[in-house]
């Protein structure tokens, strides 16, 4: 068992490709996760961090094959996968104009390791908020007076929607999802103006003294999302990159149970503090009580 009875969530430390291997088998309701992307943001030096791969096509994909072949033991048949993503633009400061299809490249690993790829949403960006933090040239307006030939629209996330093979032996039906938000959560795009950029976890509690890559929780609004359609109240949520603890957040607010691996130490810490407010919230809510202090401070 992946928790003990009782135990609402655990973090494991360690790199979650070995760890996996000795997880049991089928033993994930739903999974969702933002993979380290190679060569944009790396968070520590270990080997086993796929950020700090530099060659995308050769060392990123062996990677990936890994990781995938162990992530479908670990699930259970029929159950879902939600991985986040965003393509990956060349820099400009090293002559690179063309973009790395990293959404592409997870859809086609998982695959090959027997996931069925179902389908994707697209999360859109605030275009000028982009170009204020990424300095990118492609959306600034004086590339836009310069050349066009160079301009590029805002990058959106992606959240690729996998399947493990098998039939689901528990239908997801528990929990209401209303008719209403499905008609909104349907559309193929979920717009910046509803998924706010800075709906996150406090992150300077968890910057290293030696960090010099911002953190980049995913937001909460669509973490929430994702576990009220793709698993039921006390299903077992897996983020094998639990950074921070997002997912474990809102999965344990929702009164599911939560099992993460991360290496680094000062996320494991702002980790598990983050998942000791989410208890105390969901106690809190019990009770009819509510604080704000038990509310997460955007980034």
């Amino acid at each position: 068992m992946l928790l003990s009875k009782g135990e609402t969530h655990r973090i494991h430390e360690g790199d979650c490709i070995t760890h996996m291997a000795d997880m049991p088998a089928a033993s994930v309701d739903f999974s969702i996760f933002s993979p380290p992307f190679p060569s944009l943001f790396a968070y520590t030096s270990e080997p086993c961090d796929i950020g700090n791969v530099n060659e995308i096509r050769t060392e990123a994909k062996l990677h990936l094959a890994f990781f995938y072949n162990q992530l479908v033991k670990v699930m259970k048949p029929g159950r879902v996968v939600i991985v986040h993503v965003a393509q990956i633009p060349g820099l400009l400061r090293n002559g690179e104009l063309g973009t790395t299809d990293f959404r592409g490249l997870n859809i086609r690993m998982a695959q090959r390791a027997g996931f069925i790829y179902q389908y994707d949403w697209l999360v859109t960006k605030n275009p000028q908020a982009q170009a204020i933090r990424t300095h990118s040239h492609k959306l600034l307006f004086v590339q836009l007076e310069r050349d066009r030939a160079k301009n590029c629209g805002a990058f959106g996330d992606y959240l690729i929607k996998i399947i493990a093979p098998g039939e689901n032996a528990v239908p997801i039906d528990q929990g209401s999802i209303t008719r209403q938000e499905w008609i909104d959560w349907a559309e193929g795009c979920w717009p910046w103006s509803d998924i706010r950029e800075t709906d996150t976890l406090n992150v300077r509690e968890a910057r290293g003294k030696d960090d010099v890559k911002h953190i980049c929780p995913l937001q909460l609004g669509v973490i929430d999302r994702c576990v009220r359609l793709f698993s039921n109240p006390d299903d077992v949520v897996f983020s094998p990159f639990a950074g921070i603890g997002s997912e474990g957040y809102i999965a344990v607010k929702r009164y599911r149970r939560f099992y993460g691996c991360e290496i680094k130490r000062e996320y494991i810490d702002a980790a598990r503090r983050n998942l000791k407010r989410a208890e105390e919230a969901r106690a809190d809510e019990s009770k009819g009580l509510f604080s704000d202090d038990l509310l997460p401070v955007s980034a």
